[in-house]
């Protein structure tokens, strides 16, 4: 296992996330497609929030969790895909994972301080991601059933 791949699912694991394998990048859409969509100009948000704030971590994990299960990126089981901003996670590609009550988003900061990921469905028919944007947290849902 790389140095990457070690810190990574590291990181998920103190989230609170169930690791289950790393998937890699197939089946499509891979980790750079499905960042490409999230990050597209045109994507408006299903849902913001204010950066900062008391709350945010319970606000940013509602709203996610919320918006991630209305999209069917969470399959019954509890399991999806997930990718986060961590040095190597595009070569690492998707991990499988299962979703806990224990689970933060907030512990999945970058080196920059903010919460960005990106999870998707086992089908890879439905993202549903967190960006940090200039002064809001945006929940950006998308069907991804057409290829990116």
């Amino acid at each position: 296992m790389s140095r990457h791949e070690k810190v990574l699912l590291e990181k998920l694991q103190v989230s609170g996330l169930e690791v289950i394998e790393i998937s890699g990048n197939q089946p499509p859409p891979s980790v750079d497609q499905a960042w490409m969509s999230i990050a597209n100009f045109e994507v408006r948000p299903v849902a913001s929030t204010p950066l900062g704030g008391e709350d945010i971590a319970s606000r940013l994990n509602s709203l996610w969790l919320q918006n991630a299960r209305l999209s069917g990126v969470i399959s019954e089981d509890g399991s999806f895909l997930i990718t986060i901003v961590s040095t190597g996670s595009h070569e690492v590609g998707w991990v499988r994972v299962r979703w806990t009550p224990e689970f933060d988003v907030s512990r999945l900061i970058d080196d920059q301080g903010k919460v960005e990921f990106v999870s998707r469905s086992i089908s890879g028919h439905h993202i549903c991601g967190v960006t940090a944007e200039e002064y809001q947290y945006w929940i950006v849902s998308l069907d991804v059933s057409e290829p990116l």
